[in-house]
């Protein structure tokens, strides 16, 4: 061997030998297993207070109140309950109606000067719902069809709201979050523009109504119009297409229903049935993020199905907004006490067991 690879083979276990140094060793480990804590549950009570809810509807009917509408408002004093029904009976609408005429010299009849609204309907009192419905009737019966010749629908809707939201607080008609709903009854064109001229025709007329509620809120208009274009009519009306009725209610997504028609109160429903689709389903906002499958909804200790309403579901869990979504709360006994328990493990982003290596 020469002396290279002498100097060599000791340089290489001289390299060796530092390695072996116990500051370099480590010593192996066993595997632990982390300690984590139990899945953890989240069992809350929920009052009706808690639930989000986009539920005020400020509605006002607008009634032709001139010599020929005697048959119209009969029908719809008559018809009244159906109306009420699709909407004043469920928990989810928070509703306040007023009443005013065509005539641009009388004042309103119901629900301005005084509030005429849901607070009216006591759940625990059936009778409380025939009363709300006599006193519609009674309202528009004393409305009349002694009013003036000349129809201004929109006019005396602008005007109203401007008299009685000036107030402001409790007396103004309008609230803050809610949406505006009108329903047009009428047997006559509409003529407020040619009385007050082209702030009344549709297009602008919708426009100024829009600034009257909040950029989320809905303006909406519907009518129950005797023309005689519409089914069942005497054909001596002016024409529907075309109208200035007609223009709005198609801007504002309204629709209309002939005054002429026999089944006057179930068409009459369908208007208070979308006045009522206009509310966003009830819903609560969980506090925590749920792991899916163990979401449980209780209401006086029986569970609620969950799923697809055609199914008999009563609610679905929407991931994106981590609310519990309610297709309606008709079932809930006493709204102001009753009481919901939402129970769940929290999906709080642990795994968890088991373990293979």
């Amino acid at each position: 061997m020469n002396r290279f690879s002498i100097l060599f083979i000791l340089s290489f276990l001289a390299f060796v030998g530092a390695c072996t140094d116990t500051k370099y060793l480590q010593e192996e480990q066993p595997f632990i297993e982390p300690i984590l804590p139990e899945q953890e549950i989240d069992d809350r009570i929920y009052t009706i207070s808690d639930f989000i809810v986009d539920k005020e509807i400020d509605v006002i009917l607008v009634i032709d109140n001139s010599g020929s509408m005697g048959g119209i408002q009969s029908s719809v004093v008559k018809n009244a309950k159906l109306f009420f029904e699709t909407f004043a009976k469920d928990q989810t609408v928070d509703w306040k109606i007023g009443i005013v005429s065509t005539d641009k010299r009388e004042e309103p009849y119901i629900g301005f000067e005084n509030s005429f609204d849901s607070s009216l309907v006591d759940p625990r009192d059936p009778t409380s719902f025939d009363r709300v419905v006599q006193m519609f009737q009674n309202a528009v019966e004393r409305l009349g069809t002694s009013g003036d010749a000349s129809e201004y629908t929109y006019y005396n809707l602008k005007r109203h709201l401007d008299r009685f939201n000036s107030l402001g607080g409790k007396d103004s008609f309008q609230r803050t979050n809610a949406h505006l709903v009108t329903i047009m009854i009428s047997d006559e064109e509409e003529q407020s523009v040619d009385g007050f001229g082209g702030a009344f025709e549709a297009n602008s007329f919708f426009s100024t109504m829009q600034n009257y509620v909040a950029s989320d809120k809905v303006v909406r208009f519907y009518g129950a119009i005797d023309h005689k274009d519409l089914s069942n009519c005497s054909g001596f009306g002016d024409p529907w297409l075309g109208s200035e009725f007609e223009k709005l209610i198609s801007i504002s997504g309204g629709f209309v229903i002939s005054a002429c028609i026999n089944n006057f109160g179930l068409e009459l429903a369908r208007i208070g049935e979308d006045i009522a689709n206009l509310i966003e389903a009830p819903r609560l906002l969980l506090k925590r993020r749920p792991k899916v499958p163990t979401l449980k909804v209780y209401y006086e200790d029986q569970e609620l199905k969950p799923g697809a309403e055609e199914l008999g579901g009563m609610w679905f869990y929407e991931e994106i907004t981590n609310t519990i979504n309610f297709y309606n709360i008709d079932f809930v006994q006493d709204p102001e006490n009753d009481e919901f328990r939402v129970e769940f493990d929290v999906d709080d982003g642990v795994g968890r067991g088991p373990w293979t290596y």
